[in-house]
């Protein structure tokens, strides 16, 4: 199992998308978010707790490395 790896651009931006699906795979929620700093799977999992009743999986991706990874909530 690899690691989620946050990468920064030159200027030390990160570009993160996140994606909520409900138990029928369907999109519930999706944001984009720039951060000046990395930020850690943890803090964004607490960030969409609020979302929980409703959604089942959440999906991570990143820019500049390219990562995507699904979590269940």
């Amino acid at each position: 199992m690899s690691r989620f790896k946050f990468s920064t651009t030159d200027k030390g931006k990160c570009d993160v998308t996140i994606t909520l699906f409900t138990k029928d795979n369907s999109i519930l929620a999706q944001r984009n978010s720039t951060f000046d700093v990395k930020p850690t799977v943890k803090e964004l999992k607490a960030e969409y707790k609020q979302y929980k009743p409703d959604a089942k999986l959440m999906r991570i991706s990143t820019m500049p490395s390219g990562m995507v990874k699904t979590y269940k909530l």
